[in-house]
C-alpha cells in the first residue's frame, strides 16, 4: 500500500508542484478511520511538510468514511481562526489516488497522553494543556455555522443522533452489551433535554485529537471524521467521559488519558464559552452510549477480520463499563 501511495504522490506532486519537485518521507499517520500518510514535497523554493487523507477504497462513503465531507468544516474553522490543519487540495477524481482524498499542511505538535501514570507534555501537569484545549473547543462552538456552513448539512436532532448509533447495536460484538445499549438508548430518549445549543460539534473531542506545542498552545484540532451540526454540549461531555476512570475497565483502572475532575472541566468550558452546562450529565450519558456502541461495533469488525485494528481489543472490555456508566448518569446526574 505504501509503495503504491508513494508512486501516486509522485504523479500528484509533478502535476501540482512541477516536474522537478520530489516526494519523500512517506509514512502512515496515526488514526483508525480512513487512511492518512505524512510526506514531504521538495521544489526549488523549499520543502513542504504535508498530510494526505484518503477514503477507504471500495467502501461506501458515509460518515467517517466520507473524507471529503470534512473539507468544508475545516475551511470554515480555518477562516474563523480556529487552530486546524488547513486543507490545500481536495478531489473526488479517482485518477490521482483511486479514491477521494485531500491534502493538508502538516502541523507541529504532540497530543497530550499519559504513559505509566505520567503525563507526557510540559512538566507533567495536564491542566494548562486541557485549559487551552477547552478554549479551542469554545472557539469551535462559536463559529457561525448558518453563515459559514449553511449548505453543508442539516442539524442532527438528539433523537436522530441516538437512532444513528442504534442501528449499529445489533452489530456489536457481545450480546449482553447489546441489551445494555438498548436499555440506555430508551432511557436517553425518555429524558431528552430541551433546546440544547446547536452548532458545529467535533464529535470525538479528546486529548489525542489535539496537537500541542511545548508551551501548551494548541497547534491544531485534528480528526474531524464524525463532526456534524447538532447539540454542542456533546463535545465537552465527551472530553469528560474520556478523562473519567469510572467509564473504563482497563488494567490500570484509569481513563484513556487519566482521571480529571468533571466539575473542573465544566467550569473551564463555562468560562471559555459563557454557556450553561446544566444538561452535561445527560450528554455524558449520551457520550458513553455513543462510544460504547462504537467500541462494540469496531471490536466485531476487528475480530471478524473485516477491519484489522488491535486498538479495539485494548479497550473492548470497557464497552459494558461505558454503557453502565451512562445508565448510572441518567439515574444519578449529580454523580457527573
Amino acid at each position: 500500500m505504501q509503495h503504491e501511495i508513494t508512486e501516486r504522490l509522485a504523479r500528484w506532486t509533478s502535476a501540482h508542484y512541477g516536474d522537478e519537485a520530489t516526494v519523500g518521507g512517506v509514512n502512515p499517520m496515526p488514526g483508525h478511520a480512513g487512511l492518512s500518510f505524512g510526506f514531504t514535497v521538495t521544489d526549488d523554493a523549499s520543502t513542504h511538510r504535508l498530510v494526505i487523507r484518503l477514503a477507504p477504497p471500495g467502501v461506501r462513503k458515509s460518515g467517517n468514511t466520507d473524507v471529503l465531507r470534512q473539507v468544508p468544516v475545516l475551511a470554515a474553522m480555518d477562516a474563523a481562526g480556529v487552530p486546524v490543519a488547513p486543507v490545500l487540495w481536495s478531489s473526488d477524481d479517482q485518477q490521482w489516488f483511486g479514491t477521494d482524498a485531500y491534502v493538508q499542511r502538516f502541523m507541529p505538535g504532540r497530543p497530550l497522553t499519559r504513559v505509566d501514570g505520567s503525563w507526557q507534555l510540559g512538566d507533567g501537569d495536564p491542566l494548562p494543556f486541557l485549559t487551552n484545549q477547552i478554549r479551542a473547543l469554545a472557539a469551535i462552538h462559536a463559529v457561525d455555522w448558518q453563515t459559514r456552513l449553511g449548505d453543508w448539512e442539516q442539524p442532527k436532532g438528539l433523537e436522530e443522533e441516538i437512532a444513528h448509533w442504534r442501528r449499529l447495536v445489533p452489530k456489536m460484538e457481545e450480546e449482553h452489551t447489546q441489551a445494555i445499549a438498548e436499555d440506555l438508548a430508551d432511557r436517553l430518549i425518555a429524558t431528552l433535554p430541551a433546546d440544547p445549543d446547536v452548532g458545529v460539534f467535533h464529535g470525538d473531542f479528546h486529548p489525542t485529537n489535539v496537537l500541542f506545542v511545548d508551551d501548551a498552545t494548541v497547534s491544531a484540532v485534528v480528526d474531524w471524521e464524525i463532526c456534524g451540526i447538532g447539540a454542542q454540549l456533546l463535545d465537552i461531555a465527551w472530553l469528560s467521559m474520556m478523562l473519567d476512570a469510572r467509564c473504563w475497565d482497563l488494567p490500570d483502572g484509569q481513563g484513556l488519558q487519566g482521571d480529571i475532575d468533571a466539575s473542573w472541566i465544566l467550569a473551564r468550558y463555562r468560562e471559555a464559552s459563557g454557556r450553561a452546562v446544566d444538561d452535561a450529565p445527560w450528554f455524558k450519558a449520551l457520550s458513553c452510549y455513543r462510544f460504547g456502541v462504537i467500541t462494540g461495533f469496531n471490536l466485531r469488525l476487528h475480530r471478524t477480520g473485516k477491519r484489522d485494528d488491535p486498538h479495539w481489543e485494548d479497550i473492548g472490555g470497557s464497552c459494558a463499563a461505558l454503557l453502565r456508566r451512562g445508565l448510572h448518569l441518567i439515574e444519578h446526574p449529580e454523580d457527573f
